[in-house]
């Protein structure tokens, strides 16, 4: 369980395969948090619940199924390139953004990007399937990160930065065009199975 609150940016060093047949080898580093993992430890890398499987110096390595690439982007992540990470949540701790699961729902695409001196807004395209989850004044996590759900249209829903996320994420290098992870609120799919809200 996570709450959507990025504690550190880590870089992808690469991918391996470790010749045994599991799942290929996901190596990220980052100084700043991999010196308090250990194997066995989780950790959500752009909003996907990842478990540490080895570690060495400043990187820790995790495997990652074919379902996770399918239903996530991480079959498009290169080396070089940075993610969003987050430790699990501790019990009795805090809860500054919402309750994130670490399991992406889906692929989102932005498709168009407002600036407005320091703020910056994204429309974020989605799959059908995934509509019902997105409520105007909802919870969102997006590529990790909790955020606001603005105005829902029926395939897209806007999202609105502060300085302070845009500052503390990789948010401020994101285009239109641009695919990210997409969980939605825990609520929202709770109230849908109990049948509190409409069908679609």
């Amino acid at each position: 369980m996570f709450t959507g609150i990025i504690e550190a940016l880590g870089r992808v060093k690469g991918w391996r395969k470790d010749g045994r047949g599991d799942p290929p080898l996901l190596e990220i580093a980052s100084p700043r948090i991999t010196r308090q993992l250990k194997a066995g430890a989780s950790l959500a890398v752009n909003g996907v619940c990842l478990t540490v499987v080895k570690k060495k110096g400043t990187s820790v390595f995790f495997n990652v199924s074919e379902e996770t690439c399918k239903r996530s982007t991480f079959g498009q992540l290169m080396p070089g390139q940075s993610v969003h990470l987050e430790r699990p949540l501790k019990a009795g701790g805090r809860i500054e953004g919402h309750f994130v699961l670490g399991h992406a729902d889906g692929v989102g695409r932005i498709c168009k990007t407002v600036v407005k001196g320091k703020e910056k807004s994204f429309q974020i395209a989605f799959p059908p399937s995934l509509g019902p989850w997105f409520v105007e004044k909802g919870s969102v996590a997006v590529d990790g990160v909790s955020l606001t759900v603005g105005k829902v249209s029926k395939n897209a829903f806007w999202v609105h930065l502060t300085p302070y996320t845009i500052r503390y994420t990789r948010f401020k290098d994101y285009k239109a065009g641009r695919k990210v992870n997409l969980e939605g609120d825990l609520l929202a799919k709770l109230a849908r199975k109990w049948g509190l809200v409409l069908k679609p």
